[in-house]
């Protein structure tokens, strides 16, 4: 019989072979199948159903006679008296055909009871299948464990079976890797060594088995910061299992910290910093990530993982003592006056780590500036900087605040919330800033209210934090005022041990700027528009010029600039009061009928020691419409482009584009470009081209003024530059020379209907 048993599978393949009769289906077989090993007895005595350790056995699900689903073949593994704790038990179960019926099970029990040590199957469905990998530790020498190969039917009451196919079974006595096992509830000791003023302790290990769990134990002192790291080496493809981690206070039950690997990700690199607030033995538990009813993570013999736990001493000396991590534990520093800076000096040292700073203002009764930077300092690092989840950058951020109340009620978060004058919020160019605002008035220590954010982005469009700056309109005050700043990263999860200065000073404004306040408020600057005649725009010749400076916010965006930031703005970067602007209002001449006049407009904007351009500019215009009937009130009806009220707006464009007497028909080889651009050594100019037609309509004359709000576009440096706006008014029609070069063609020119003036200028159209 036992002959006959082996010879079994090589009949059945040869019958197989030479058969061409019968049922031609993947489960059908053209033999009798011979089937043995069909219960826990048989696997204890019959020595046909005892493997072999490291010999490979081949045989069918399938039984005798003439319903065959329903085998079940049962087989015994004796463990050796040389086993001991790091003794590995490994069955692979497959099917070597390219497809069949069975999901192919293997479970794995000990000798003397019915329940599994551990059990997998192949649910493989239409596709080929796949082998079944068991690896599970069990170091009881001169004992038995118990197999059970089955199908694992979609359908309980139908189950599978294959007498054409057979299956191989193959176990294995192997020596765990982990030299460290058993540690999955005695935690191995990670012994720290000094090197120079660091604690450095070091360990590797394998999550080899099912469900495999390691743990790690190492001393900690309090007010120390504790960097623990923990790689898996890439092997050429993931893991079957998601490294992760727990860190363990003292009590080994409460978490400081965990994490764990993204799926599909290799090597893995997991590590986190902690300010150590209680001391004792911590533990570190390394294991396989296990989510929502999600299996348990299967081991990997191949993969090793290290484990680095380094110990630093508290840098940053405002932690040293205390800490300022919180609003109510701000470090202060005292500005006496406009003219007076400090710098503030920190690092991110740990996860959750933050720094506040309360700045605190003398009374002025004069508008005034604040300008702060955050600029990163060399520093010889204790450990590399956290790593992030895949395809997430640094998020460090500093955040300014004004404190509305100190006392948290519902009237103050109200009031935090809809009061625009005591908390001002700016949606022009952060539409998301109501909720932003209401973020902090809901802030648990203090009703604040934010004023300006900057957040770490794209290092390659903000190089350097070059982003991390910005320039606040300090109102008039009569007594003390504060600012609170605060650095920390987004999300307390990242730390780097890097120092950083933040430089924060206290300015008065421009001349220019203060004398055009009244009241508190800054009043439009009235000038005359000058006549050129038939010449153009004199330069340095203050009758037709204006200056000042644009000193706070970070200038406007156009289009996608809006999403992905430009110059100082980061995509998220915010400031609660809108870039600061400066209104001229211009009277306009009177003039005979046809009023029409050119308009020359012209801007200069200085630029920076090295050359560069520190912004643009965007000229916002409201005309009045002297054609409209006021009931004489005398009052300005805006002129707009639209009928819903767009706004009239000159900004720099490089980009030909149609002009308002540009023809629909006209061919795109006709279209110039509106402004024309010149870099010198001290400016950077920009001209309204001939091509534009820039005029003043009838009516804009008619209705006596132009009001130009001049702001900056496009930011990319805060230092304090001086700008020009230069205009005046001129002969209309002119002319201008057509984009083929040819003869000058003229603006369109008035030309009388009966005694009325129609046509000739037309701006707005």
């Amino acid at each position: 019989m036992r002959l006959r048993t082996r010879l079994l599978p090589l009949a059945l393949l040869l019958l197989a072979a030479c058969s061409s009769e019968g049922e031609d289906t993947p489960d059908a077989g053209t033999g009798v199948v011979e089937d043995l090993c069909n219960s826990r007895e048989e696997a204890l005595t019959n020595a046909d159903c005892e493997l072999k350790p490291g010999t490979p056995v081949e045989r069918f699900l399938a039984l005798t006679g003439d319903v065959k689903a329903g085998d079940e073949d049962w087989y015994s593994v004796r463990i050796p008296a040389s086993a001991n704790a790091r003794t590995l038990v490994h069955v692979t179960g497959t099917y070597l055909a390219s497809s069949t019926p069975v999901n192919l099970s293997v479970t794995v029990q000990e000798k003397d009871k019915s329940t599994a040590l551990v059990s997998k199957s192949d649910q493989h469905g239409a596709g080929a299948p796949k082998p079944v990998d068991i690896v599970l530790p069990y170091g009881t020498p001169d004992t038995q464990l118990v197999i059970v190969v089955r199908d694992a039917p979609v359908n309980p009451a139908r189950p599978a079976f294959d007498a054409r196919n057979p299956y191989r079974l193959t176990v294995e006595l192997i020596e765990n890797p982990d030299t460290n096992e058993p540690n999955d509830v005695t935690p191995t000791p990670i012994a720290l060594a000094a090197q120079g003023a660091v604690q450095v302790g070091t360990a590797k290990g394998y999550l080899a088995t099912d469900g495999d769990v390691d743990r790690f134990s190492f001393p900690l002192t309090a007010g120390k910061i504790a960097y623990v790291r923990l790689t898996a080496p890439s092997q050429g493809a993931p893991p079957n299992y998601r490294l992760s981690y727990e860190l363990l206070r003292p009590n080994g039950t409460d978490k400081e910290s965990e994490g764990n690997v993204l799926p599909k990700v290799h090597p893995g690199v997991l590590a986190t910093a902690r300010k150590v607030k209680l001391a004792g033995t911590w533990t570190l538990v390394v294991k396989g990530y296990r989510g929502n009813n999600e299996p348990v993570p299967a081991g990997d013999l191949k993969q090793p993982y290290d484990v680095e736990v380094r110990v630093v001493d508290e840098a940053d000396p405002r932690d040293q003592s205390g800490d300022n991590d919180t609003y109510a534990r701000a470090s202060p520093a005292n500005l006496g006056a406009p003219g007076a800076s400090t710098n503030l000096e920190g690092r991110l040292g740990y996860v959750s780590d933050r720094d506040w700073f309360s700045v605190k203002l003398s009374s002025l009764t004069k508008p005034s500036l604040l300008r702060y930077k955050l600029v990163e300092v060399p520093t010889t690092t204790r450990f590399d900087p956290l790593p992030l989840p895949l395809g997430q950058m640094a998020d460090r951020q500093v955040l300014v605040f004004t404190t509305v109340a100190t006392t948290v009620t519902a009237e103050q978060r109200a009031t935090c919330t809809n009061d625009a004058t005591v908390c001002p919020r700016d949606t022009r160019e952060h539409p998301d800033a109501p909720g932003l605002v209401q973020t902090y008035c809901n802030n648990p220590e203090a009703v604040l209210c934010i004023q300006s954010l900057r957040e770490e982005s794209d290092p390659a469009r903000f190089p350097g934090l070059s982003n991390f700056q910005g320039v606040l309109p300090v109102p008039a005050h009569g007594a003390e005022l504060t600012y609170h700043f605060v650095v920390q990263d987004d999300g307390n999860n990242w730390a780097d041990d890097r120092d950083y200065r933040l430089e924060v000073s206290w300015e008065a404004l421009d001349a220019e700027e203060d004398a055009a306040y009244s009241g508190g408020v800054e009043q439009p600057r009235a000038k005359t528009l000058g006549d050129v005649g038939t010449g153009n725009l004199p330069v340095g010749n203050a009758a037709f010029e204006a200056k000042g400076q644009l000193t706070y916010g970070h200038g406007r965006l156009r289009g996608n600039d809006r999403a992905t930031g430009l110059g100082v703005r980061g995509p998220t970067d915010y400031d609660a009061v809108a870039s600061d602007t400066d209104t001229f209002k211009y009277q306009l001449p009177d003039r005979t009928a046809p009023e029409d006049a050119a308009w020359l407009v012209q801007w200069d904007v200085d630029n920076l020691p090295d050359g560069g351009t520190p912004h643009g500019l965007a000229l916002d215009l409201t005309f009045c419409d002297g054609n409209s009937t006021d009931g004489g009130a005398g009052t300005c009806t805006p002129v707009t482009t639209t009928s819903t009220g767009g706004a009239l707006t000159l900004a720099y464009s490089p980009t030909s584009m149609r002009a308002w007497h540009t023809s629909a028909s006209a061919p795109l080889s006709s279209y110039q470009a509106l402004y024309q651009l010149e870099k010198t050594a001290t400016t950077t100019r920009v001209t309204v081209s001939p091509y534009a037609c820039s005029c003043l309509e009838r009516r804009f004359i008619k209705g006596g003024t132009l009001s130009v709000a001049v702001s900056a576009t496009e930011r990319t440096d805060y230092r304090p530059v001086g700008y020009t706006l230069r205009t005046g008014y001129g002969d209309y029609p002119r002319s201008y020379t057509a984009a083929d070069g040819g003869s000058p063609t003229s603006c369109p020119a008035p030309t009388q209907d009966g005694g009325t003036w129609v046509g000739g200028c037309q701006f707005t159209r």
